[in-house]
């Protein structure tokens, strides 16, 4: 346990903390997203999504289904000046996201919570959100443009919070 002095006098401690219960705030109101973590105070996530995604089939040559997606979020000592580095974990077929690699968020702002990152990429997943501009693989990003019309591949909503 951290002292609450230290706590006090430490911004980087105080937002550790502050993503901790958001995060745990958004997977009580979300089926879609679960997290495991690691570190006092945590700073790395494993983040399961059981939205709808796409993986590549290379037995169909063809994008199908998938409610699974694992993505590794890490708040480096420059976090939240600079955004947490992202690592998928599981396959995906998408646009701005490489598999064992990393996701293309777009903008960043040190006050966007690691809450608020962590459902932008779930509507990522979904092809709720996407940018052809700033594409990891092509691919993906050619067949998101042919077939637009089938998007998002899910529209449920990631996190329904009581107002």
């Amino acid at each position: 346990m951290i002292a609450t002095d230290t706590l006090a006098h430490n911004p980087r401690l105080r937002r550790l903390h502050a993503d901790l219960a958001a995060l745990r705030e958004l997977a009580r109101v979300s089926d879609f997203i679960a997290f495991t973590r690691h570190g006092n105070p945590p700073d790395r996530y494993l983040v399961t999504y059981t939205c709808r995604g796409l993986v590549w089939d290379e037995t169909q040559s063809a994008p199908v289904a998938a409610e699974c997606h694992e993505a590794e979020f890490y708040l480096h000592r420059d976090y939240p000046r600079r955004p947490p580095q992202i690592t998928w974990k599981t396959p995906i077929f998408h646009p701005n996201i490489l598999q064992g690699a990393t996701a293309c968020i777009g903008a960043w702002t040190p006050s966007e919570t690691l809450a608020d990152l962590v459902l932008r990429v779930g509507e990522m997943i979904q092809f709720r959100s996407y940018n052809p501009d700033d594409v990891l693989n092509r691919e993906a990003a050619a067949w998101a443009e042919a077939h637009a019309h089938c998007l998002p591949v899910d529209d449920r909503p990631l996190a329904v919070y009581a107002g």
